[in-house]
């Protein structure tokens, strides 16, 4: 993962922006051709995924940043561990 993102803070606000992020790196994969054939991208998309999981058990606000994902399918499925709910009861 890049420095950038890993050094972002625990905050609603990042998790914002990193939702964002991914949702229109979601849009280039699926609809631009973008080509992920070595994975690199999508390797990205589970590393950043992961680290919304674990911002969201540090700061519980930072849920609040996966409301636009509801009711939203992506290419990858990526979205699920962010959505489902009680994951974070787990």
């Amino acid at each position: 993962m890049t420095k950038i993102v890993s050094d972002l803070p625990v905050s609603e606000q990042a998790a914002g922006l990193l939702v964002d992020m991914l949702l229109r790196l979601d849009d280039k994969l699926c609809r631009s051709g973008v080509d992920d054939s070595d994975g690199t991208v999508g390797g990205f998309i589970e590393e950043v995924v992961m680290m919304l999981k674990k911002y969201a058990e540090l700061d519980p606000s930072c849920k609040k940043a996966f409301y636009k994902l509801e009711n939203r399918e992506t290419c990858f499925g990526w979205e699920e561990p962010l959505v489902r709910p009680n994951k974070f009861q787990e």
